[in-house]
């Protein structure tokens, strides 16, 4: 019986699909004991639209600090088809000076187009790399290091606007309805992102809120 060629390059990645598995599981352990504990979210918690344990360990303390900056971020965490990747994606900018120093870390600053994505804002920026190794203490501190060159920005931090901060807050923090008028307010100055039903359905839903 013939065995298969040895692929170190497929090794690498399955072991990035294994950590993924595991670090997904760990935090559906923690959320669920946060919520269990103490399911009010924090102010940060509530712009976010995720309590802290919901995000993935290596990302965690850098996406916080990204918010910390005025650095308005929607997606974090592990990303690819294998979890190879690594990614804080939102709508804010990095300067030139800014990203020089991110790439000689070993990063990349992405928009849309580079993934096919044509239509989507070119606000919308994404911050990446490729650990060289399924390990979290490395994408920890590679994060770290990212996060920790970023310039603060002088506008305030506005409240993320996916689908799941948006859940996440009508579950957890439901009288915060300033947050909500906030998330539909900017939703709607984005023009040609929504569809017009969409953006009808938004208008009302902020014309309730202001009643």
């Amino acid at each position: 019986m013939n065995e298969e060629p040895h692929n170190p390059e497929l090794e690498r990645l399955q072991e990035f699909i294994a950590l993924r598995k595991q670090v997904n599981l760990g935090t559906d352990a923690e959320t669920e004991k946060r919520i269990q504990e103490n399911p009010h979210p924090t102010d940060e918690e509530i712009l976010i639209g995720a309590f802290r344990e919901m995000i993935d360990p290596q990302v965690r303390d850098a996406l916080f600090e990204f918010y910390h900056k005025g650095y308005n971020t929607e997606c974090s965490g592990f990303c690819g088809k294998y979890g190879e990747i690594q990614s804080i994606d939102g709508y804010f900018e990095i300067d030139e000076n800014t990203k020089r120093k991110i790439e000689a870390l070993g990063g990349k600053i992405l928009k849309g187009k580079d993934f096919g994505i044509p239509y989507q804002s070119e606000q919308y920026t994404y911050v990446t790399f490729k650990p060289t190794t399924a390990s979290l203490k490395e994408m920890k501190k590679k994060w770290n290091e990212i996060a920790n060159i970023l310039p603060e920005k002088a506008e305030l931090v506005q409240p993320s606007i996916s689908g799941g901060g948006e859940t996440f807050r009508k579950r957890f923090a439901p009288e915060r309805t300033d947050i909500e008028k906030s998330m539909l307010q900017r939703r709607l100055a984005m023009t040609n992102q929504f569809s017009p039903e969409m953006q009808k359905e938004m208008q009302e839903r902020l014309l309730g809120l202001s009643n």
